[in-house]
C-alpha cells in the first residue's frame, strides 16, 4: 500500500501531461468488453469472456476490459496502455475499479493495466505472475485465445476474492519482498519516464531523436499510417455493444511481459 501511495504522487504530474505529441498511435474505440483489433481470439471464447466479464460487473460493479493490437507502431506499451485506460475509463467513478488486459502481437508483448481501486488486490507482483506463468505460456505455443481467458479469469478472482479462479503458480507466490522490489523497480523506471517526458516537454530533447529514429528503423514496415493501426480500423470514442466505461481513474499499477 505504501509503494502505491509514492507512486499514485510520482504519476500524478506524468499523467497531467500531454504526450501525444511524443507517440501518436491513437487509441481505438472502445466496442465492448472484449476488442480484438488482432484478430486472435476465436469467437467462442470472445464470447465467453464477454459474458463472464458482463456476470463479474453486474455481480460486484468491477470492469474489466481486453484490447489487442496488431502493433504499437513504435509506442511504448506502458504510455499506451495509460492512453487507453484514460480514454476508455474503466471501472467506476466513484470505487476506481478497472483493469485492462493490452496485447501488442508484433511487439510480443502483454500488459495489465490497473485502476486504483484495485491496487492493493491487483498489485503489481500478481499481474507480473499472471502475466509470467499464466498468460505467457499459452501466448509461446500460439495459443492466444486459451492465455488470455485464463490471464482474465486470474485477474477477476484477485480482484473478487474467488480463489477457485486463481491458478496454483499465482496463489502460491506468498513473498511480499518480491513485490517490494518489484514496486521499487517499477518506480525507478517511472522516475527515469517521468524525467524524459518533462525534458522533452522543456524543448531540450535533441538527445531523443537519435533513439527515436532507431525505433523508426527498427519498425519501418509498421509505419504506414502512424495516425491509426493500419488494418481498416482507427482511433475515435464510439461505443458498441452497449458498455462503456463508468469513469474510472488509473494511476500507472500494473505489469508488463514479453513473450
Amino acid at each position: 500500500m505504501v509503494l502505491n501511495k509514492i507512486k499514485k504522487f510520482i504519476l500524478l504530474p506524468f499523467l497531467t501531461l500531454n504526450i501525444t505529441g511524443l507517440w501518436s498511435l491513437e487509441v481505438p474505440a472502445l466496442k465492448g468488453r472484449v476488442n480484438d483489433y488482432a484478430n486472435i481470439i476465436n469467437q467462442n471464447t470472445e464470447n465467453e469472456i464477454t459474458n463472464y466479464l458482463k456476470s463479474l460487473e453486474d455481480s460486484t460493479g468491477i470492469q474489466m476490459a481486453v484490447l489487442t493490437i496488431p502493433s504499437l507502431q513504435g509506442d511504448d506499451i506502458t504510455s499506451f496502455s495509460i492512453k487507453t485506460a484514460e480514454k476508455w475509463q474503466i471501472g467506476s467513478k466513484n470505487k476506481d475499479d478497472g483493469a485492462i488486459l493490452l496485447v501488442a502481437l508484433d511487439e510480443r508483448l502483454v500488459r495489465i493495466e490497473v485502476g486504483y481501486g484495485l491496487e492493493d488486490k491487483l498489485t503489481d507482483a500478481k499481474c507480473g505472475l499472471i502475466i509470467r506463468n499464466v498468460i505467457i505460456p499459452e501466448f509461446k505455443n500460439g495459443n492466444y485465445s486459451s492465455g488470455i481467458e485464463k490471464g482474465i479469469k486470474n485477474m477477476v478472482g484477485i480482484a473478487s476474492n474467488d480463489a477457485k479462479l486463481i491458478t496454483d503458480s499465482v496463489e502460491e507466490d506468498k513473498d511480499e519482498s518480491n513485490e517490494v522490489a518489484y514496486g521499487i523497480l517499477s518506480m525507478i523506471i517511472w522516475l527515469i519516464f517521468l524525467f524524459i517526458i518533462i525534458i522533452s516537454r522543456s524543448g531540450r530533447h535533441s538527445f531523443l531523436r537519435p533513439l527515436f529514429f532507431l525505433g523508426m528503423m527498427n519498425n519501418s514496415s509498421k509505419y504506414r499510417n502512424k495516425t491509426s493501426f493500419g488494418n481498416g480500423f482507427g482511433s475515435g470514442s464510439s461505443i458498441g455493444g452497449g458498455f462503456h466505461g463508468g469513469g474510472g481513474h488509473f494511476g500507472g499499477g500494473g505489469a508488463s511481459g514479453h513473450w
